[in-house]
């Protein structure tokens, strides 16, 4: 399917404001996965700053037992994804 850069940027306006950085996160590893040579450099070499941030943040969440299992993650998302529809 092709799409346009004007669907891209309707898509873009669409998002809550809080979802752009993800976005650009992954704008950024596209990117890189994309344009540069295959190397034999390790993948999380080109990880973001905010990327690492994020992943330390998951590893401080299991170490304090801040986690869900898949069932009250998927239940809480749907709770979400509830009120955020009224």
């Amino acid at each position: 399917m092709e799409i346009s850069i004007k669907e891209i940027e309707q898509n873009l306006k669409s998002l809550p404001k809080e979802f752009l950085g993800q976005v650009n996160d992954y704008i950024e590893f596209l990117k890189s996965k994309y344009s540069e040579a295959k190397t034999e450099r390790d993948w999380a070499d080109n990880l973001t700053d905010s990327q690492k941030q994020s992943i330390n943040k998951g590893f401080d969440d299991i170490k304090n037992e801040k986690t869900y299992s898949h069932e009250e993650a998927k239940e809480k998302i749907k709770q979400y994804l509830l009120e955020k529809s009224k």
